[in-house]
């Protein structure tokens, strides 16, 4: 394998790693491997048609966890407010903690939103509980669309 190769998948693997480490943006570092590659290679295999079909699905992974948490809150039942409450409980948690604050303040937005609105902490705990699954289960989706995207490239190369 050669150097380029070699320094794409790294920076492929960081992203891979970024999937589940809230601190790295996964599916953009693993279209950047791409795109380092098909730059270092003059387009060769990788097209620019081909990096915004890639580009394209790391936007989707890449945001993933903040309309999946939004989904599963609604489907936890919070209300309209309590979501965009999150947003604002999420901002504010990143700028105090960091990358954990994003989702310690949009559920304890959601929380106490819901818990002012109906006094049921069962609907709370639903609420709240729902943006956590749908924030987990983001995660999946990255790792899903990384390993996607990463096979993608492979074959464009070795097939």
């Amino acid at each position: 394998m050669n150097e380029t190769l070699l320094l794409s998948l790294g920076i492929m693997a960081v992203g891979l790693l970024g999937c589940v480490v809230p601190v790295l943006p996964g599916p953009p570092l693993v279209w950047l491997g791409a795109l380092f590659y098909g730059w270092k290679t003059d387009w060769a295999q990788i097209t620019p048609l081909f990096l915004g079909f890639l580009l394209i699905l790391a936007l989707v992974g890449a945001t993933a966890d903040l309309w999946m948490g939004f989904l599963g809150a609604k489907k936890g039942g919070a209300s309209l407010g309590a979501q965009l409450a999150a947003l604002g409980g999420g901002l504010i948690g990143l700028i105090v903690l960091s990358v954990p604050g994003l989702l310690i303040g949009s559920i304890g937005a959601i929380v106490a939103v819901e818990w002012f609105r109906l006094r049921d902490w069962n609907a709370v705990v639903c609420a709240g509980g729902g943006y956590l699954a749908g924030y987990l289960l983001a995660m999946v989706v990255e790792v899903v669309i990384a390993l996607t995207m990463i096979g993608l490239f492979a074959a464009k190369l070795f097939l």
